[in-house]
């Protein structure tokens, strides 16, 4: 197959036809053609003009079409003549192209069922389920001993710990304490008798060592070893029980709407006995609100209160809408770029000098941030330094008009 395709391609020419309208003779050829076409009739080769208009050769005679054909028909019914170069490929090619439909290992399509969006929640037979009833290999094991609490410093705060990540120390609640004879094999799954006895029978040493054995099993000890990446200071245990991890989470638990911690059930909002737009009204009011339903009354604006007041005690301009010291000087200077600005905004002050000018912006905000870059450069083409401009809005966030057309703000 893969031959047949390369000496196709040999013999075929990509051939991208359009019309392009050069006088009357070429649009009448193709009002013809669409003509003929609309009516049922088929188009003569000698009347279709492939070469839309354009001057210069056609790309395909009739020869060439019908030789093509025979070619075609050659490759179908397998009598066309391959060139002696095409047996260097027909090894490689037919080797590769080999498929054994008889395999029993192969996967049918039609088994596979159709996927749905509830395999997202399905699980490989290796991960946890809860849900199934797995039981959790975290739990700890009875039979051994463990350490009671994370180890402390002297000033009684846990070692290693950090506030943002947590427990970080290698020793915690899941390090066992005690020896063990091997580490390798559980205490479970241990069979002596495999091993060669370290005594022989009736050895008078035998029940010493097993007393020493149960004495040292007995110890709080913790077994540790030093991992040179961590450093000689931190010592690691040997024996702790295995982290499998916890499963892995998919979704939130589904909770009501409703569910917050301040608001009583009589004081809820009832949104469903509101029409649509006076329960999205009130949604946006409850939204932009510092102080929304799912909060004490009262407590959002009293911390931005508290938040304030040292700058209201001292008095401050910036963020403020207060009026300042204005040079009449400077102010007479930069008559121009005021005329420019209109009544967009209004002058407050000048400070540093005459340096930073401060406006009571009145647009839009959206435009805040390039109409205080645009006043900055009109006050510099009037002559005067300018640092900064600096546009003050209050309390003021957002456009009403691009904001759903509600211009209400709520407490700050």
């Amino acid at each position: 197959m893969k031959i047949r395709i390369i000496i196709v391609a040999y013999y075929c020419f990509p051939v991208q036809s359009f019309f392009v309208t050069q006088g009357n003779t070429a649009t009448r050829m193709k009002t013809e053609l669409f003509a003929q076409k609309k009516k049922g009739i088929k188009a003569e080769m000698e009347d279709f003009d492939v070469s839309g208009g354009r001057p210069g050769t056609i790309i395909e005679s009739e020869e060439e079409l019908a030789r093509k054909d025979e070619i075609f028909e050659e490759l179908t019914d397998g009598t066309r003549e391959m060139p002696e170069w095409t047996s260097e490929y027909e090894d490689v090619i037919i080797g590769a192209g080999q498929y054994d439909i008889d395999d029993p290992d192969a996967i049918d399509a039609t088994t596979l069922g159709v996927w749905n969006v509830h395999d997202l929640k399905a699980k490989f037979d290796y991960e946890l389920d809860p849900e199934e009833g797995d039981p959790d290999p975290n739990e700890l094991d009875p039979s051994f001993r463990y350490v009671e609490e994370n180890p402390v410093d002297e000033d009684g705060v846990e070692i290693g710990y950090d506030p943002m990540r947590g427990s970080s120390h290698p020793i915690d609640e899941r390090t066992i304490v005690g020896t063990s004879d091997s580490y390798m094999i559980a205490d479970d799954t241990r069979d002596d008798s495999l091993l060669t006895p370290i005594f022989h029978p009736g050895d008078v040493e035998e029940p010493l060592n097993k007393e020493i054995e149960k004495f040292r099993k007995s110890l709080d000890i913790i077994e540790t070893y030093t991992d040179p990446f961590l450093g000689p200071d931190v010592e690691v245990p040997r024996n702790v029980a295995k982290w499998h991890g916890l499963p892995q989470r998919l979704s939130y638990p589904e909770k009501d709407f409703t569910n917050n911690r301040f608001t009583k059930e009589e004081d809820m909002t009832d949104f469903d006995a509101l029409s649509p737009y006076v329960a999205r009204k009130t949604a946006v009011q409850y939204a932009r609100a510092k102080n929304a339903e799912w909060l004490p009354e009262g407590v959002s604006a009293e911390y931005h209160a508290k938040q304030r007041a040292p700058y209201e005690k001292v008095g401050t301009l910036m963020g403020t809408l207060r009026e300042g010291e204005k040079d009449p000087a400077i102010v007479d200077l930069i008559q121009p770029a005021l005329k420019v600005l209109g009544s967009i905004v209004d002058l407050l002050s000048i400070e540093a000098d005459g340096k930073i000018f401060r406006f009571y912006y009145h647009g839009l905000i959206k435009n805040k941030y390039g109409m205080s870059c645009w006043a900055q450069t009109l006050i510099r083409d009037c002559g005067i330094e300018c640092d900064n401009v600096v546009f003050e809005t209050g309390f003021r966030k957002r456009d009403p008009q691009y904001d759903g057309g509600d211009p209400w703000y709520g407490p700050y």
